[in-house]
């Protein structure tokens, strides 16, 4: 009897050590269950997408002019939250902000010769100065859009103490067809178009860093506005009486652009006694913008957040740039409201949010993000950014953090390819033709997602691992870095109907990949993101580095065998957690909450509270926008704006090379930490 009793001991025994350490590594019945619903929904989702739907509001929301800060754009606030409600979401905020806008008023003219300057790049007006040994002091410029963000085109000219700048966007940018054949006989930019835009994407310049509230106290405008000279945008066609009367020395060969006439130089006309007077009517105030917030809660996660982003101001009328994003999303919150009233929610919380003010410096996304920092640096999961839907129909485009690679695939691999005729049957099927990976079997996607849209504040100071995706272009057909008629007065409903998607069958894609993308983050158990990308990322990009200013490097004793060295750790550490996740078991919610944390917190890891050298509005370690141009991304920005400086500017700066090669190695070692099951190694 007592060996009997000591075996069911041991018998006993063994069933409880195996309760506490067993991994279980097959699905269970619930677990199952759950991936059978969560199924379902995407579906329901896909499908209950009606693209009539999304035809009306783009209709209704384009029927009037929606600049930032105006009463018509307000009206909009007020007619999309009031359809949030309607949809049965479970709260709509409307988020107010009292912020620095620029309107239309008379003020004093600049004077000075003219000077063309190409597209404006730094390396342009360096030729002048240098090559041509032009001085551009109190000169007034002309460079067309393009190439760079336009912001850092007016920098340029203020730095090279230009007194204003012209812009305008050339034929060459934005008609390849025949001049006389455009708008509104085609999508191609007519020559009384203007491209118009802001010159800003740091939020609210009198509250830098701080939320835009109506108690916040307000810097001295005259202090912080870091433009100091006018910048007027005109239309080819007004800028053809212009370059035409230039003199000097023609202008080099990949200088000229498509007008109808011998690009010159200047400075100044050929006849000496004509000057360009530039006035710019603009003054400054203070004014509201406003977010519509729409929030669907978890039933499992409820302080657990997935976010889609969207704004609803605009230049004019805005059919593509960005009421096309702002109706899909309307009809996103109608299918998921409709779900939540037969009781299907989602594990974690859905947050709907469209912006305002994000075409006149990101000032609706920025200054939410900054009020509700803490919150969503410690839950938010995904931000999910659509800046508009379509502005062709080539291809899908995206620009994600490595993350979310996965589901962004997994997602558009679910989406029917948008033409029905198609040998291709879904959305990643048509977008790995039409524009592969470079040997990697996969669709492109850059991942550096720079500053151009509201992901941006997610991304560089939040740390929120984003997505920004549009349908788009192929640009092997044509080499632009917009579509024609961006932000002019031509982007109308007529425009978008008659020559962008008229069948609504693209910018319901664009809906469906949206949609089931983030309810598949925010239902998932374990999320499906790849932490090995980011490591393979880094580790690629570093190799790169090496190539680019590897002899540099040796010349003046630079080391990078310790960023190196933390690369492979990332790599190691990576590797283990993803086998790690395959064993855990899904049905113990601190294991599965633990797995889930730690993903979420490898992206907070690039974030350096300190921010970029001179930068503080951008934190990203690894992927960040250009110091030199915002619309480029920039991997290590650090490293690689410093050797800018060194290379195009003949800057000293060795020593600030070196202290990014050490923030670099020490955020990236941080990463791999947070990987680790205690967090020391």
């Amino acid at each position: 009897m007592l060996i009997l009793r000591s075996g069911m001991a041991c018998l006993l025994l063994g069933v409880i050590i195996g309760c506490f350490f067993y991994h279980r590594t097959e699905p269970l019945a619930s677990y199952l269950l759950h991936q059978q619903m969560m199924d379902q929904s995407l579906q329901r989702i896909m499908y209950d997408l009606n693209k009539e739907n999304i035809r009306a509001h783009l209709k209704a929301y384009t029927s009037k002019q929606r600049l930032a800060g105006t009463e018509e754009v307000k009206e909009l606030v007020r007619l999309i939250s009031q359809q949030w409600r309607d949809n049965g979401l479970d709260k709509v905020m409307v988020t107010p902000y009292d912020v620095l806008l620029s309107y239309p008023n008379i003020s004093n003219p600049n004077k000075g010769d003219l000077v063309y300057v190409n597209y404006g790049r730094l390396e342009d007006f360096q030729y002048l100065k240098y090559n041509l040994s032009i001085d551009l002091t109190n000169k007034i410029v002309i460079a067309r859009y393009g190439k760079m963000y336009r912001g850092d085109k007016v920098l340029n000219a203020q730095h090279f103490n230009c007194s204003g700048i012209i812009l305008y966007r050339d034929p060459a940018d934005c008609n390849l067809g025949k001049l006389e054949d455009s708008y509104p006989n085609s999508w191609w930019m007519p020559d009384t178009g203007v491209q118009q835009g802001s010159i800003g994407t740091d939020g609210d310049f009198l509250t830098p860093l701080y939320p835009a509230k109506d108690y916040a106290h307000r810097l001295d405008m005259n202090k912080v506005v870091k433009i100091k000279i006018p910048c007027q945008p005109i239309s080819y066609g007004d800028a053809l009486h212009f370059l035409r009367e230039l003199g000097g020395v023609d202008a080099p060969e990949e200088w000229q652009g498509n007008l109808p006439m011998r690009y010159k130089i200047g400075s100044g006309f050929s006849n000496k006694s004509k000057k360009v007077r530039l006035t710019v009517n603009n003054y400054l105030k203070v004014e509201t913008v406003e977010n519509v917030i729409g929030i669907i809660t978890g039933n499992v996660e409820p302080d657990r957040y997935v976010l889609l982003g969207n704004h609803h101001d605009a230049w004019a009328f805005g059919a593509i740039d960005p009421l096309s994003g702002t109706a899909a999303l309307t009809e996103i919150t109608r299918v998921i409201g409709n779900m939540k009233r037969e009781g299907i929610r989602p594990r974690r919380t859905i947050i709907f949010c469209t912006w305002g003010g994000e075409e006149v410096g990101l000032l609706g996304s920025t200054e939410w993000v900054e009020e509700y920092m803490k919150v969503l640096y410690e839950r938010a999961v995904a931000y999910i950014n659509v800046d508009y839907a379509v502005d062709y129909i080539d291809t899908l485009v995206a620009g994600t953090s490595p993350l979310l690679h996965d589901p962004l695939y997994h997602a558009a691999k679910m989406v029917p390819n948008p033409d029905p005729t198609s040998s291709y049957k879904t959305l990643y099927d048509i977008w790995n033709k039409v524009t592969p990976g470079n040997g990697t079997g996969e669709p492109s996607v850059y991942y550096s997602l720079g500053a151009s849209s509201d992901m941006a504040t997610f991304y560089q100071r939040a740390g929120v691992p984003s997505v920004d995706m549009w349908y788009t272009f192929d640009r092997k057909r044509w080499d632009l870095l917009s579509f024609p008629l961006y932000h002019s007065a031509y982007e109308t409903f007529h425009m978008y109907e008659t020559f962008i998607d008229p069948s609504f069958n693209y910018t319901l894609g664009l809906a469906r990949l949206w949609g089931v993308m983030s309810w598949k983050i925010a239902d998932e158990t374990v999320f499906s993101f790849d932490v090995r990308r980011y490591a393979k990322a880094i580790s690629d990009f570093l190799k790169l580095l090496k190539i680019q200013y590897g002899t540099e490097w040796r010349k003046h004793n630079i080391n990078i065998a310790a960023l190196e060295f933390a690369s492979m750790n990332l790599t190691t550490a990576a590797q283990k957690f993803h086998e790690h996740v395959q064993m855990i078991d899904r049905e113990n919610p601190l294991t599965v909450r633990m797995a889930n944390d730690k993903m979420i917190q490898l992206e907070r890891a690039f974030i350096d509270p300190e921010g970029l050298p001179g930068r503080p509005f951008y934190k990203h370690v690894m992927f960040a926008p250009s110091k030199f141009d915002s619309y480029k991304d920039n991997t290590f920005p650090g490293i690689v704006d410093a050797m800018y400086e060194i290379q195009y500017n003949n800057a000293n700066i060795w020593d600030e090379l070196k202290q990014q090669v050490y923030v670099s190695t020490y955020t990236i070692q941080s990463a791999a930490n947070t990987l680790d099951p205690i967090g020391f190694q």
